[in-house]
């Protein structure tokens, strides 16, 4: 009987060619799309899920006081880890983790080659048993046994050494320390949250060897015994505080744990975490939200062309019922369709996934391989896919059709039936909801975006190239190479710089004469002279940071924002102008210019307050020229810039990066979604259109006789159009009415993030209800002029 079943199934499919074609393609497509929403779901879903003592391991963060806004930070002071270890007896193991000169970025030098790397950590050594390091040369127990020890992933090792051992060999970095490789490490996984390729011992630097609580840049991942409370030890860790700390150096209030399979998706909240892999939860919800929402967009293509074709069916449904048929083998029949249908769809849809995986990745910067599309877990979703699809596609069909009765063999069934009317016209408003919903979508983050590149920052991002120079050891050096750039045409100005705008300044804090609160906290950055001109930053009083001073100078000068002087109670900048500022790293200290605020961090964030400073022997070195530059052809520029280092310093390795590049990388999230939904967005109105189409279609061969008796009566193209595609348009104009509220409540949420956002305008909203209304027009119209040019001869011929 089912092969029966699968027969008269297949002929059905193979009779409807038009409607089968729809149905496959705009399942296929549909299929494809959601089969790399899911990989990329599922592997966002893995991450650290292949560490062996992953639910032991948690992630230390902090609260900080209300003056620091009650942020919570990834990073804490190196005492934390090593104060844990001893105190709380339920921690078993703990590991710091901090970018080697706080930005990860060295020169390095094998043999007489020249490498820049930017993933360099300084690690405690049992980081690697923390989390299963797999060493291919040395032994992970004793590679921090000797001091300047190093260990390099397996991919850095070929990259240094090519195929040759790496364990004893030399590396030098930044032409200051030479280190011995005492381990190859094999790469760890994508979906791992701990990221280095080069790790050396932290017990080397002063940044492990001096304990303190003050200083906040170290990662923390602690390993409980397996029957320990997180809460409970994260409540004894908060204890640690009044226990070792000061009361009025007391900047952060709680320690919390956090698992380590909550790390990559949920951070948002956190700052100054420094990985490059920080998911977001509620992205990976969107994306099965989005895979979801096209199958079943897909599926009711399916159902509204199934019954809207069950009058073509009826004669043959009653001829099984007269010939005996059972309502549940009927309704077995069409289920046996749908899953013919869906079968060939999802087997299609996975070579169209595989076609589009490399545009699939670039467009959501992921790395799917072929591999992964292919897994066992995948081919498992695509069986339950299936499965979905050809119960919720073919439930409606199915039941709708065994409802058909035997009398319908001897005359025609009247299948206008109100309720399955109300059903199809229901599900055609749902995909057009959908669809209009993501069109506001891509709009409003657009123009969001849009408000992000064309904002005013305070300061000029563009044409400025920013180079490190931690590698260079001589401070002549730096007059020298500055006086060569400077040589260069198109050279307009250089600053000598700790860091560029939101990139590992230094946190510190400041205090208003007589003040009794804890003072303000801002981002300090040295400088070795003038800074405005570099920067574009707004001068409104007082003058730039001198260029040079007397060796024996022991006054810090300092450039401060309207921030910095409100709080010290200057309204006019001009007042703040040879005033003394009390700082917790400048003993005599003086303000030689106020600037303009700009937006050193993103736009989300608030402007806070901002200090750069001139001084004899800063704490913090200078790690980068800024260069300002004007031309019209960077990469001659380029060349020269790099001509100028390799003759100058011919041991270090040359890198670069332009300023506005590294701005644009703080959205990559918000263009990435923009990129997926916008994506999405054509694809369901792709989709939702075929069934459109396919509906509009039927309809029209319905009802051609009634068009050929409309036609010799007198009606015009216009009418007949008119009356064809009157009630489709009404139902997209509902789809907006019930779309507008949601997506305004959608993205309203969306732009919260922000604290310089849009106000939604009210034409977003028209303009994606117009777009849906065109589209569903075209699609309609053409099947509505197709049905009105056709001869009323041709029509009503055989009646």
């Amino acid at each position: 009987m089912i092969k029966n079943y699968i027969k008269i199934a297949w002929r059905s499919i193979v009779k409807n060619r038009f409607f089968s074609l729809l149905n496959i393609f705009g399942l296929a497509i549909s299929l494809s799309v959601a089969i790399l929403l899911l990989t990329y779901g599922r592997q966002e879903l893995s991450f650290d899920k292949h560490f062996s003592k992953e639910s032991n391991i948690y992630r230390v963060y902090m609260q900080t006081t209300p003056t620091y806004n009650n942020e919570n930070w990834v990073q804490l002071p190196n005492a934390v880890a090593p104060t844990m270890l001893a105190e709380v007896p339920e921690v078993k193991s703990a590991a710091r983790l901090v970018k080697l000169d706080f930005t990860g970025t060295a020169s390095i030098r094998v043999n007489e080659s020249n490498f820049m790397e930017n993933n360099i950590y300084l690690a405690d050594s049992a980081l690697f048993n923390l989390f299963d390091f797999k060493f291919i040369e040395g032994n992970r127990k004793t590679v921090f046994s000797n001091p300047k020890s190093v260990v390099i992933a397996q991919s850095k090792k070929e990259q240094l050494f090519g195929k040759q051992e790496a364990l004893n060999k030399e590396i030098v970095f930044n032409q200051r320390d030479t280190m011995i490789v005492s381990g190859v490490f094999q790469d760890l996984p994508l979906n791992s949250s701990i990221e280095g390729d080069i790790f050396t011992n932290i017990m080397d630097s002063w940044m492990g060897k001096d304990i303190y609580w003050s200083n906040a840049s170290y990662e923390t991942y602690c390993l409980l015994s397996p029957t320990a409370n997180a809460d409970q030890v994260a409540h004894l860790t908060t204890a640690l505080i009044n226990k070792h700390v000061p009361a009025d150096e007391q900047y952060y209030t709680q320690f919390f744990l956090q698992p380590l399979a909550k790390v990559h998706l949920y951070s948002g909240h956190l700052k100054h975490d420094a990985s490059s892999r920080i998911g977001n939860i509620n992205t990976v919800k969107t994306i099965f939200i989005l895979a979801s929402l096209i199958i079943a967009i897909a599926c009711i293509n399916y159902m509204n062309l199934a019954t809207a074709r069950s009058q073509k069916n009826a004669k043959e449904v009653g001829v099984s019922k007269v010939l005996g048929a059972k309502p549940y083998e009927i309704k077995l029949r069409f289920y046996l369709e749908t899953a013919i249908v869906s079968l060939i769809s999802i087997v299609i849809g996975l070579l169209l996934a595989c076609a589009l995986l490399t545009t699939f990745n670039n467009m959501i910067g992921t790395s799917i391989n072929i591999a992964s599309l292919l897994s066992l877990g995948n081919l498992a979703v695509l069986l339950c896919i299936w499965l979905a699809v050809t119960l919720i596609g073919g439930s409606y069909p199915a039941f709708y059709m065994a409802r058909i009765p035997s009398l319908s063999l001897m005359k025609k069934w009247d299948n206008k039936n109100v309720a399955s009317e109300l059903i199809r016209r229901g599900l055609v408003v749902f995909q057009f909801t959908c669809s209009i919903i993501l069109i506001i979508g891509v709009l409003v983050i657009s123009l969001q975006m849009k408000h992000v590149q064309d904002k005013d920052l305070g300061y000029k991002p563009t044409q400025i190239l920013t180079i490190p120079m931690r590698a260079i050891t001589k401070v002549d050096k730096y007059e020298s190479i500055k006086q060569s750039l400077l040589s260069i045409s198109g050279t307009e100005s250089i600053s000598t710089l700790q860091t560029y705008p939101g990139f590992g300044e230094s946190g510190k804090t400041i205090n208003a004469a007589g003040a009794i609160t804890e003072g303000l906290p801002v981002r300090t950055c040295s400088s070795r002279g003038e800074v405005v001109q570099t920067m574009g930053l707004d001068l409104l009083a007082g003058s730039d940071l001198p260029q040079n001073i007397s060796p024996n100078d022991t006054v810090c000068y300092t450039l401060i924002n309207e921030v910095v002087a409100s709080y010290l109670g200057f309204s006019n900048p001009a007042d703040a102008i040879g005033q003394p500022l009390k700082s917790e790293m400048m003993k005599k200290s003086v303000i030689v210019g106020v600037v303009r605020n700009f937006n050193f961090s993103n736009l989300k964030d608030a402007i806070g307050g901002y200090v750069y400073y001139r001084m004899n022997n800063p704490s913090e070195s200078y790690r980068y020229f800024v260069l300002r530059y004007n031309t019209a052809n960077t990469s001659t520029y380029l060349d020269q810039v790099r001509a100028v280092f390799a003759k100058e310093q011919p041991e270090v390795a040359f890198d670069y990066q332009f300023l506005d590049d590294y701005i644009r990388k703080q959205y990559e999230v918000e263009n990435r979604t923009n990129k997926v939904i916008s994506a999405f967005s054509i694809l369901t109105i792709f989709v939702a259109s075929l069934g459109l189409f396919g509906l509009a279609a039927f309809t029209a061969e319905q009802r051609k006789k009634e068009i050929g008796v409309r036609k010799v009566l007198g009606a015009s193209t216009y009418k007949i159009v008119k009356l064809l595609s009157g009630h489709f348009v009404l139902l997209v104009v509902l789809s907006l009415i019930i779309a507008s509220p949601i997506a305004w409540w959608l993205f309203s949420k969306w732009l919260q993030d922000f604290t310089f956002r849009i106000q939604i305008p009210w034409w977003v909203f028209l303009s994606a209800g117009a777009l849906a209304l065109i589209i569903a027009m075209f699609t309609i119209g053409y099947q509505a002029m197709r049905a009105a040019r056709v001869n009323p001869v041709n029509s009503l011929r055989d009646e």
